[in-house]
């Protein structure tokens, strides 16, 4: 009998996204991912099409209006032709390999023609107290598209997580890709979201407001910070049972 795969994308009815730009998200340095693209799900014109299930996840999930949410979400935007992949699941260590290979299987099985990857870079120097945004590409064609929106290319570093995995991924697959990183200053940082969501506005077009954005930050810091902590939370739950030395519930 032929096993379910750990990573599944559930699509609420079939979607045609051939040629469509993915633009994903998962909690890394800063937060800057997530941030970023549930912002842009909730100011561009688009749907929500499906969500991700995985048994990698971590067994908790965020609640709203009194209802459940699917901690991975996928958004379609037929206007800009965009998919946007929003995770608010930190996914363990140990499965970030699978995940990766899940969402790529996911891109070339739909036809998307690039993949755009939000996350944070630890802080660097700023340059006239203006927010640099960096880049890694998977490809010389994506090199030049950062060089052209003048995005600060990254020639020699190291890099890690989810993100990471993924632009490897899609290098080995000769897919068209880049990673755009804010620079990271804290925990939460929606100032190096909100300068990705500009750079993104300048490529596509978007004319989001970032304003709100920056204004809210600190309400929406607290309440995503205690869902990620939770998470922890869950995780370390878990991991305490597995190895047996969690506090017995009954004696």
């Amino acid at each position: 009998m032929e096993s379910k795969p750990l990573v599944r994308f559930v699509e609420k009815k079939p979607i045609n996204v051939a040629g469509y730009t993915l633009i994903e998200g998962f909690p890394g340095m800063g937060l800057v991912g997530t941030i970023a693209v549930k912002y842009l799900s909730e100011k561009i014109d688009c749907r929500e099409a499906g969500y991700i299930v995985s048994e990698t996840f971590v067994p908790i999930i965020r609640v709203h209006n009194g209802l459940p949410v699917h901690p991975s979400r996928i958004y379609v935007s037929d206007k800009y032709k965009i998919v946007l992949l929003v995770s608010e699941q930190i996914v363990p260590q140990v499965f970030t390999d699978k995940m990766s290979k899940g969402i790529t299987d996911w891109v070339e099985k739909k036809k998307i023609n690039r993949i755009i990857s939000l996350s944070g870079i630890r802080a660097l120097p700023k340059k006239e107290g203006r927010q640099t945004v960096y880049g890694i590409a998977s490809d010389n064609a994506s090199k030049k598209m950062l060089e052209k929106h003048k995005v600060e290319v990254i020639k020699e570093g190291i890099t890690s997580g989810i993100t990471a995995l993924m632009m490897l991924e899609f290098k080995d697959r000769s897919l068209e890709a880049f990673s755009l990183l804010g620079n990271v200053q804290i925990a939460a940082d929606y100032k190096a979201s909100a300068a990705l969501i500009e750079k993104l506005n300048e490529m596509f077009g978007f004319k989001i407001d970032t304003a709100p954005l920056k204004k809210e930050a600190k309400e929406t810091e607290k309440a995503l910070l205690e869902h990620l902590k939770q998470l922890k939370q869950a995780s370390g739950d878990v991991k305490k049972f597995e190895t047996g030395t969690h506090t017995p519930m009954y004696t």
